[in-house]
């Protein structure tokens, strides 16, 4: 199996080079759904040590909205939507416009209304970012229904800790940011996409692409 902590920089460009064709396709599928420009930052890859991924996205006390979701292959990817609470409504409130012609604040909506927005939201990123592994592997995998988690930041991660944290003590993370233009004028918004995946899906992913 894999030893993530002897990955080099030729592995981790790999996964970078995945990550920047999954952006690609996410903020066009993302910019068709909101009805306005989006661009993905181009993702870093890198090797985290499991005791300090909950300051690597941020201050661990603050409170975020992640979206899981996984390949339903023999070996799943593991897919996040992460993103800071004060984007979510944001992000919720253009959908609203986009699909129902009028504007909301996505404070006075239900829970169960944002959150099957953020759901909708993240299936079309993290569908996305799993079409580009399924093309780079020659497969038609399927992904699982997202599932909505609102936490602080430490919380969440701590899941992706557990996840690494049963192969050694190296996590290897994507993250890249969010551009959303609306009224001529483009936020960045604190939201990153993460491909967290156990070493031996990364290991048939890297061999398929020759480096390994």
């Amino acid at each position: 199996m894999l030893d993530l902590s002897e990955m080099n920089k030729i592995h981790l460009d790999a996964i970078k080079e995945i990550g920047n064709i999954g952006a690609g396709n996410a903020a066009t599928a993302l910019s068709k759904l909101l009805g306005c420009p989006v661009e993905i930052d181009i993702p870093k890859a890198e090797l985290v040590s499991i005791y300090e991924l909950d300051t690597y996205y941020g201050d661990p006390d603050s409170s975020y909205t992640a979206v899981f979701a996984s390949s339903d292959g023999e070996e799943p990817f593991n897919f996040m939507f992460l993103v800071e609470e004060n984007a979510v409504g944001k992000l919720v409130n253009i959908l609203v416009a986009k699909q129902f012609g009028m504007q909301m604040d996505a404070a006075s909506m239900a829970p169960e209304m944002t959150d099957s927005a953020l759901g909708e939201i993240g299936n079309i990123i993290l569908g996305s970012f799993l079409n580009s592994v399924n093309g780079l592997l020659g497969v038609t995998s399927g992904i699982t229904t997202p599932s909505v988690t609102h936490d602080m930041l430490a919380a969440i991660l701590s899941v992706v800790s557990a996840m690494f944290g049963q192969y050694g003590d190296i996590a290897l993370l994507t993250k890249s940011n969010l551009n959303v233009e609306t009224g001529g004028q483009t936020d960045s918004l604190d939201a990153s996409i993460l491909l967290a995946s156990e070493p031996q899906a990364l290991e048939t992913l890297l061999r398929k692409l020759g480096v390994l």
